[in-house]
Protein backbone atom coordinates (compact mmCIF):
# COMPACT_ATOMS: atom_id res chain seq x y z
CA UNK A 1 0.00 0.00 0.00
CA UNK A 2 2.72 2.34 0.58
CA UNK A 3 4.60 1.50 -2.65
CA UNK A 4 1.29 2.91 -4.50
CA UNK A 5 1.39 5.62 -1.99
CA UNK A 6 4.92 6.68 -3.23
CA UNK A 7 4.07 6.02 -6.77
CA UNK A 8 0.97 7.94 -6.80
CA UNK A 9 3.27 10.75 -5.46
CA UNK A 10 5.58 10.67 -8.03
CA UNK A 11 3.00 10.51 -11.04
CA UNK A 12 1.54 13.75 -9.62
CA UNK A 13 5.02 15.55 -9.05
CA UNK A 14 5.79 15.11 -12.68
CA UNK A 15 2.14 15.50 -13.87
CA UNK A 16 2.91 19.06 -11.94
CA UNK A 17 5.78 19.91 -13.33
CA UNK A 18 4.80 19.15 -17.01
CA UNK A 19 1.81 20.90 -16.59
CA UNK A 20 4.45 24.31 -15.19
CA UNK A 21 6.12 23.71 -17.98
CA UNK A 22 3.39 24.19 -20.58
CA UNK A 23 1.97 27.13 -18.04
CA UNK A 24 -1.44 25.38 -17.57
CA UNK A 25 -3.73 27.14 -14.80
CA UNK A 26 -3.34 26.29 -11.06
CA UNK A 27 -0.31 23.69 -13.04
CA UNK A 28 0.40 21.98 -9.73
CA UNK A 29 -3.04 20.65 -8.92
CA UNK A 30 -4.69 20.57 -12.44
CA UNK A 31 -1.48 18.59 -13.79
CA UNK A 32 -1.09 15.84 -10.83
CA UNK A 33 -4.71 15.53 -11.06
CA UNK A 34 -4.70 14.58 -14.81
CA UNK A 35 -1.39 12.83 -14.78
CA UNK A 36 -2.92 10.03 -11.72
CA UNK A 37 -6.43 10.43 -13.32
CA UNK A 38 -4.61 8.87 -16.37
CA UNK A 39 -2.48 6.16 -14.77
CA UNK A 40 -5.29 5.38 -12.65
CA UNK A 41 -7.75 5.05 -16.18
CA UNK A 42 -5.27 2.48 -17.55
CA UNK A 43 -4.00 0.58 -14.93
CA UNK A 44 -5.81 0.94 -11.59
CA UNK A 45 -2.98 1.29 -9.42
CA UNK A 46 -2.57 4.75 -8.20
CA UNK A 47 -3.97 4.92 -4.43
CA UNK A 48 -3.63 7.69 -2.40
CA UNK A 49 -5.83 7.44 1.20
CA UNK A 50 -9.08 10.55 1.78
CA UNK A 51 -7.57 11.10 5.23
CA UNK A 52 -4.56 13.28 3.31
CA UNK A 53 -7.62 15.71 1.85
CA UNK A 54 -7.48 17.05 5.50
CA UNK A 55 -4.02 18.30 5.03
CA UNK A 56 -4.93 19.38 1.70
CA UNK A 57 -7.92 21.48 3.10
CA UNK A 58 -5.75 22.90 5.76
CA UNK A 59 -3.21 24.33 3.59
CA UNK A 60 -5.60 25.98 1.48
CA UNK A 61 -7.65 27.44 4.25
CA UNK A 62 -4.44 28.86 5.29
CA UNK A 63 -3.41 30.10 1.99
CA UNK A 64 -6.92 31.78 1.44
CA UNK A 65 -6.99 33.10 4.62
CA UNK A 66 -3.81 34.86 4.49
CA UNK A 67 -4.85 36.80 1.18
CA UNK A 68 -7.37 38.89 3.50
CA UNK A 69 -5.43 42.15 4.88
CA UNK A 70 -6.33 45.37 6.64
CA UNK A 71 -6.94 47.09 3.67
CA UNK A 72 -9.46 44.66 2.26
CA UNK A 73 -11.40 45.02 4.77
CA UNK A 74 -11.39 48.82 4.82
CA UNK A 75 -12.56 48.41 1.09
CA UNK A 76 -15.48 45.98 2.28
CA UNK A 77 -17.84 48.54 3.57
CA UNK A 78 -17.65 50.99 0.22
CA UNK A 79 -18.36 47.86 -1.65
CA UNK A 80 -20.59 45.68 0.34
CA UNK A 81 -23.57 46.33 -2.16
CA UNK A 82 -22.04 45.36 -5.44
CA UNK A 83 -20.41 42.35 -3.37
CA UNK A 84 -24.06 41.63 -2.19
CA UNK A 85 -25.41 41.55 -5.47
CA UNK A 86 -22.61 39.65 -7.25
CA UNK A 87 -22.88 37.00 -4.19
CA UNK A 88 -26.88 36.77 -5.20
CA UNK A 89 -25.75 36.46 -9.08
CA UNK A 90 -23.55 33.78 -8.36
CA UNK A 91 -26.44 31.98 -5.78
CA UNK A 92 -28.76 32.26 -8.34
CA UNK A 93 -26.57 31.06 -11.03
CA UNK A 94 -25.44 27.92 -9.03
CA UNK A 95 -28.98 26.62 -8.02
CA UNK A 96 -30.33 27.31 -11.84
CA UNK A 97 -27.51 25.50 -13.25
CA UNK A 98 -27.33 22.83 -10.79
CA UNK A 99 -30.70 22.07 -11.54
CA UNK A 100 -30.49 22.40 -15.90
CA UNK A 101 -27.45 19.62 -15.18
CA UNK A 102 -29.47 17.21 -12.68
CA UNK A 103 -32.31 17.41 -14.63
CA UNK A 104 -31.14 17.26 -18.14
CA UNK A 105 -27.47 15.56 -17.98
CA UNK A 106 -28.27 12.55 -15.62
CA UNK A 107 -25.67 14.35 -12.95
CA UNK A 108 -26.76 13.52 -9.25
CA UNK A 109 -28.02 16.85 -7.43
CA UNK A 110 -25.00 17.22 -4.66
CA UNK A 111 -23.09 16.73 -8.25
CA UNK A 112 -24.47 19.19 -10.17
CA UNK A 113 -24.59 21.57 -8.11
CA UNK A 114 -20.71 21.37 -7.13
CA UNK A 115 -19.92 21.51 -10.14
CA UNK A 116 -21.69 24.82 -10.52
CA UNK A 117 -19.71 26.80 -7.86
CA UNK A 118 -17.66 29.87 -8.64
CA UNK A 119 -14.22 28.76 -6.36
CA UNK A 120 -11.07 27.57 -6.85
CA UNK A 121 -10.37 24.15 -8.01
CA UNK A 122 -8.67 22.64 -5.18
CA UNK A 123 -11.10 24.27 -2.23
CA UNK A 124 -14.32 23.12 -4.69
CA UNK A 125 -13.25 20.09 -5.32
CA UNK A 126 -11.87 18.61 -1.44
CA UNK A 127 -15.72 20.03 -0.54
CA UNK A 128 -17.16 17.64 -2.72
CA UNK A 129 -15.07 14.50 -0.74
CA UNK A 130 -16.38 15.74 1.95
CA UNK A 131 -20.17 15.82 1.04
CA UNK A 132 -19.78 12.65 -0.78
CA UNK A 133 -20.59 14.06 -4.91
CA UNK A 134 -18.57 12.54 -7.32
CA UNK A 135 -15.21 14.84 -7.24
CA UNK A 136 -13.68 13.68 -10.69
CA UNK A 137 -16.61 15.21 -12.53
CA UNK A 138 -16.83 18.28 -9.46
CA UNK A 139 -12.80 18.84 -10.28
CA UNK A 140 -13.30 18.40 -14.34
CA UNK A 141 -15.91 21.25 -14.14
CA UNK A 142 -14.11 23.30 -12.20
CA UNK A 143 -10.97 23.32 -14.26
CA UNK A 144 -12.90 23.67 -17.59
CA UNK A 145 -14.37 27.31 -15.88
CA UNK A 146 -11.06 28.42 -14.76
CA UNK A 147 -9.27 27.36 -18.11
CA UNK A 148 -12.27 29.22 -20.15
CA UNK A 149 -12.42 32.18 -17.96
CA UNK A 150 -8.75 32.70 -17.98
CA UNK A 151 -8.50 31.89 -21.89
CA UNK A 152 -11.81 34.08 -22.89
CA UNK A 153 -11.83 36.84 -20.35
CA UNK A 154 -9.28 39.52 -21.38
CA UNK A 155 -10.92 39.03 -24.92
CA UNK A 156 -14.14 39.53 -23.43
CA UNK A 157 -13.83 42.21 -21.93
CA UNK A 158 -11.75 43.93 -24.52
CA UNK A 159 -14.71 43.22 -26.63
CA UNK A 160 -17.21 44.83 -24.13
CA UNK A 161 -15.41 48.11 -23.47
CA UNK A 162 -15.02 48.80 -27.06
CA UNK A 163 -18.55 48.49 -27.98
CA UNK A 164 -19.99 49.98 -24.99
CA UNK A 165 -18.14 52.42 -23.48
CA UNK A 166 -16.04 54.45 -26.26
CA UNK A 167 -14.49 56.90 -23.71
CA UNK A 168 -13.02 54.91 -21.44
CA UNK A 169 -12.69 56.54 -17.61
CA UNK A 170 -8.76 57.44 -17.81
CA UNK A 171 -8.72 57.90 -13.55
CA UNK A 172 -8.28 54.74 -12.84
CA UNK A 173 -6.87 53.69 -9.30
CA UNK A 174 -3.47 51.05 -9.56
CA UNK A 175 -2.27 52.24 -6.42
CA UNK A 176 -3.20 49.94 -3.77
CA UNK A 177 -4.58 50.88 -0.11
CA UNK A 178 -1.78 51.52 2.29
CA UNK A 179 -1.70 49.10 4.78
CA UNK A 180 -1.62 49.93 8.32
CA UNK A 181 0.11 46.94 9.52
CA UNK A 182 3.13 47.23 7.34
CA UNK A 183 4.82 45.98 10.92
CA UNK A 184 7.64 43.64 10.78
CA UNK A 185 7.54 40.82 12.91
CA UNK A 186 10.24 38.72 15.20
CA UNK A 187 8.50 35.63 13.10
CA UNK A 188 7.20 36.90 10.17
CA UNK A 189 9.26 38.45 7.20
CA UNK A 190 12.28 38.29 8.63
CA UNK A 191 12.27 34.74 9.53
CA UNK A 192 9.87 32.86 6.61
CA UNK A 193 10.38 29.26 8.00
CA UNK A 194 8.85 30.29 11.51
CA UNK A 195 6.19 32.26 9.89
CA UNK A 196 5.28 29.17 7.75
CA UNK A 197 4.92 27.18 10.70
CA UNK A 198 2.55 29.54 12.96
CA UNK A 199 0.32 30.15 9.94
CA UNK A 200 0.09 26.39 9.59
CA UNK A 201 0.21 25.48 13.43
CA UNK A 202 -2.85 27.94 13.97
CA UNK A 203 -4.78 26.98 10.52
CA UNK A 204 -4.19 23.00 12.05
CA UNK A 205 -5.89 23.92 15.33
CA UNK A 206 -8.71 25.67 13.39
CA UNK A 207 -8.89 22.73 11.24
CA UNK A 208 -9.12 20.06 13.63
CA UNK A 209 -11.88 21.71 15.38
CA UNK A 210 -13.71 22.42 12.20
CA UNK A 211 -13.50 18.33 11.65
CA UNK A 212 -15.01 17.65 15.28
CA UNK A 213 -17.07 20.09 14.62
CA UNK A 214 -18.45 17.71 11.27
CA UNK A 215 -20.03 20.35 9.35
CA UNK A 216 -19.47 20.06 5.72
CA UNK A 217 -16.20 21.18 4.85
CA UNK A 218 -15.34 22.34 8.68
CA UNK A 219 -11.72 21.81 7.84
CA UNK A 220 -11.26 24.25 4.98
CA UNK A 221 -13.62 26.85 6.73
CA UNK A 222 -11.74 26.73 10.20
CA UNK A 223 -8.67 26.84 8.80
CA UNK A 224 -9.32 29.47 6.43
CA UNK A 225 -11.02 31.45 9.42
CA UNK A 226 -8.02 31.06 11.80
CA UNK A 227 -5.48 32.10 9.37
CA UNK A 228 -7.48 34.97 8.55
CA UNK A 229 -7.47 36.13 12.10
CA UNK A 230 -3.93 35.49 11.93
CA UNK A 231 -3.52 37.80 9.02
CA UNK A 232 -5.62 40.65 10.45
CA UNK A 233 -4.21 40.70 13.80
CA UNK A 234 -0.32 40.14 13.47
CA UNK A 235 0.12 41.01 9.51
CA UNK A 236 1.79 37.87 8.99
CA UNK A 237 4.00 37.24 5.88
CA UNK A 238 2.60 35.09 2.63
CA UNK A 239 2.66 31.26 3.12
CA UNK A 240 5.36 30.34 1.11
CA UNK A 241 3.82 29.06 -2.79
CA UNK A 242 6.02 25.35 -2.55
CA UNK A 243 3.49 24.93 0.60
CA UNK A 244 0.42 25.25 -1.06
CA UNK A 245 2.32 23.51 -4.05
CA UNK A 246 2.50 20.58 -1.95
CA UNK A 247 -0.76 20.48 -0.74
CA UNK A 248 -2.05 20.84 -4.83
CA UNK A 249 -0.12 17.89 -5.34
CA UNK A 250 -2.07 15.75 -2.56
CA UNK A 251 -4.95 17.18 -3.47
CA UNK A 252 -4.92 16.29 -7.30
CA UNK A 253 -3.48 12.94 -6.63
CA UNK A 254 -6.55 12.39 -4.45
CA UNK A 255 -9.32 13.56 -7.17
CA UNK A 256 -7.30 11.91 -10.03
CA UNK A 257 -7.56 8.66 -7.96
CA UNK A 258 -11.14 8.89 -8.29
CA UNK A 259 -11.39 7.96 -12.50
CA UNK A 260 -11.11 4.77 -13.33
CA UNK A 261 -12.08 3.53 -17.05
CA UNK A 262 -16.29 4.38 -16.49
CA UNK A 263 -14.73 8.48 -15.92
CA UNK A 264 -13.76 8.19 -19.48
CA UNK A 265 -17.91 7.76 -20.72
CA UNK A 266 -18.81 10.78 -18.32
CA UNK A 267 -15.73 12.90 -19.44
CA UNK A 268 -17.66 13.16 -23.13
CA UNK A 269 -21.15 14.12 -21.08
CA UNK A 270 -19.48 16.99 -19.78
CA UNK A 271 -18.24 19.15 -22.55
CA UNK A 272 -22.23 20.87 -23.60
CA UNK A 273 -22.47 21.40 -19.56
CA UNK A 274 -19.01 23.04 -19.33
CA UNK A 275 -19.44 25.14 -22.27
CA UNK A 276 -23.48 26.45 -20.53
CA UNK A 277 -21.65 27.20 -17.55
CA UNK A 278 -18.78 29.56 -19.00
CA UNK A 279 -22.09 30.86 -20.89
CA UNK A 280 -23.85 31.44 -17.58
CA UNK A 281 -20.61 33.39 -15.90
CA UNK A 282 -20.15 35.73 -18.83
CA UNK A 283 -23.99 36.66 -18.65
CA UNK A 284 -23.29 37.45 -14.91
CA UNK A 285 -20.48 39.41 -15.96
CA UNK A 286 -22.31 41.42 -18.18
CA UNK A 287 -25.10 42.23 -16.00
CA UNK A 288 -23.04 42.93 -12.65
CA UNK A 289 -20.52 45.01 -14.47
CA UNK A 290 -22.77 47.57 -16.29
CA UNK A 291 -25.04 47.81 -12.93
CA UNK A 292 -22.40 48.50 -11.34
CA UNK A 293 -20.48 50.67 -13.49
CA UNK A 294 -23.90 53.05 -14.32
CA UNK A 295 -24.35 53.01 -10.22
CA UNK A 296 -20.66 54.32 -10.45
CA UNK A 297 -19.17 52.25 -7.81
CA UNK A 298 -16.20 50.84 -10.28
CA UNK A 299 -15.61 51.75 -13.24
CA UNK A 300 -16.36 49.32 -16.21
CA UNK A 301 -12.86 47.83 -16.56
CA UNK A 302 -12.84 46.96 -13.16
CA UNK A 303 -16.51 45.90 -12.82
CA UNK A 304 -16.43 42.90 -15.12
CA UNK A 305 -12.81 42.33 -13.78
CA UNK A 306 -14.16 41.94 -10.44
CA UNK A 307 -16.97 39.47 -11.14
CA UNK A 308 -14.98 37.11 -12.97
CA UNK A 309 -14.91 33.62 -11.37
CA UNK A 310 -11.56 32.70 -12.05
CA UNK A 311 -8.83 32.98 -9.45
CA UNK A 312 -8.23 35.67 -7.51
CA UNK A 313 -4.85 35.81 -7.76
CA UNK A 314 -4.84 35.32 -11.56
CA UNK A 315 -7.72 37.43 -12.04
CA UNK A 316 -6.12 40.42 -9.84
CA UNK A 317 -3.01 40.13 -11.99
CA UNK A 318 -4.10 40.42 -15.48
CA UNK A 319 -6.75 43.37 -14.64
CA UNK A 320 -3.19 45.13 -13.47
CA UNK A 321 -2.13 44.47 -16.85
CA UNK A 322 -4.98 46.00 -18.10
CA UNK A 323 -5.38 48.97 -16.00
CA UNK A 324 -8.36 47.75 -13.28
CA UNK A 325 -8.65 49.06 -9.99
CA UNK A 326 -6.58 46.48 -8.61
CA UNK A 327 -7.44 46.54 -4.57
CA UNK A 328 -10.90 46.47 -5.38
CA UNK A 329 -11.12 44.01 -7.74
CA UNK A 330 -9.28 41.88 -5.19
CA UNK A 331 -11.51 42.85 -2.53
CA UNK A 332 -14.14 41.05 -4.13
CA UNK A 333 -12.51 38.50 -5.51
CA UNK A 334 -12.06 37.49 -1.82
CA UNK A 335 -15.13 37.59 -1.28
CA UNK A 336 -15.95 35.52 -3.71
CA UNK A 337 -13.69 32.63 -2.92
CA UNK A 338 -14.67 33.46 0.76
CA UNK A 339 -18.73 32.83 -0.21
CA UNK A 340 -18.10 30.05 -2.15
CA UNK A 341 -16.19 28.12 0.31
CA UNK A 342 -17.96 29.14 3.81
CA UNK A 343 -21.69 30.11 2.36
CA UNK A 344 -22.57 28.24 -0.82
CA UNK A 345 -21.72 24.81 0.08
CA UNK A 346 -24.10 24.92 3.86
CA UNK A 347 -26.41 26.41 1.44
CA UNK A 348 -26.77 23.20 -0.73
CA UNK A 349 -26.39 20.91 2.08
CA UNK A 350 -29.49 23.21 3.75
CA UNK A 351 -31.54 23.00 0.08
CA UNK A 352 -30.85 19.39 -0.10
CA UNK A 353 -32.37 18.22 3.11
CA UNK A 354 -35.55 19.46 2.38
Amino acid sequence: MLIKILLTLVVGLLGSLIARRMRLPAAFMTGSMIAVAVFSMVTGEMYMPRTMKIFAQIVSGAYIGQQVSKADLLNFPKLAKAIALLMLFFTINTFAMGWLFSKFFHLDQITALLSCLPGGIMDVSLISIDMGAQAEIVATMQLARLVGMLIILPYWIQFLLKRFQKNQDSETSEKPVENELQKKIPFGVQRQWANNLLILLVSSLGGLLGLFIGIPAGTLIFALLFSCALKITKNTAPLSNYIRFVAQIFAGSIIGCTFNQDSLAQLGKLIVPACLLLASYLVINVLFGFIVYKRGILDLKSALFASSPAGATDISLIAGELGGDMPKIAGIQICRTLYTVIVLPNLIRLFLSF
